[in-house]
């Protein structure tokens, strides 16, 4: 299981390695608990929650069950805001900015390189990962130079969230 959900771990996990259909809607279709029979602990500061997120943008659809503590800043703070309260089997459907999400495209975070740099089997579309461990999407490729992008590829996009408490441990 991973420990990491929308932040920083899921440029890999989700952006870079899920498929586009992978986790959709039906990972939700289990029938919805009414609020009335909601049981278990509420999320609060300081609780380990598990939980099935789906993520969308046109052309896009991936999710995965993750865990983190609430309040550790491990998700957008903007989720880490409207789960507060949520119990095990409760969902919710979220619209994120893409201020709230992964930020705006920045075409400062663009780089020309050397063609030799890049593997020799390296295609447009491709992600790369350099020597410090940041991840780049080559955007484009001629006989001797390569452009490089740094950017997340769902930077500038707002992202449909949809989340299902799976289970809540409090401190």
């Amino acid at each position: 299981m991973k420990k990491h959900l929308l932040g920083i771990g899921l440029v890999i996990s989700l952006a870079y390695g899920g498929l586009p259909g992978s986790l959709g809607a039906e990972s939700f279709n289990a029938p919805a608990v009414p609020p009335s029979k909601v049981v278990g602990p509420q999320i609060v500061e300081g609780s380990k929650v598990t939980l099935l997120y789906v993520i969308s943008v046109p052309g896009y659809i991936d999710g995965d069950v993750s865990e983190f503590i609430q309040g550790e800043h491990e998700i957008f703070p903007a989720l880490e805001q409207v789960i507060v309260g949520m119990k095990p089997q409760e969902e919710k459907k979220v619209e994120l900015s893409a201020a709230e999400g992964f930020g705006f495209h920045d075409d400062k975070k663009k780089m020309t390189v050397p063609k030799t740099l890049l593997p020799p089997e390296a295609r447009e579309g491709d992600v790369l990962q350099n020597p410090k461990g940041d991840l780049a999407t080559v955007e484009h490729v001629t006989d001797t130079m390569a452009v490089l992008d740094y950017n997340h590829p769902l930077a500038g996009k707002p992202l449909n969230v949809r989340l299902k408490i799976l289970k809540v441990e409090n401190p």
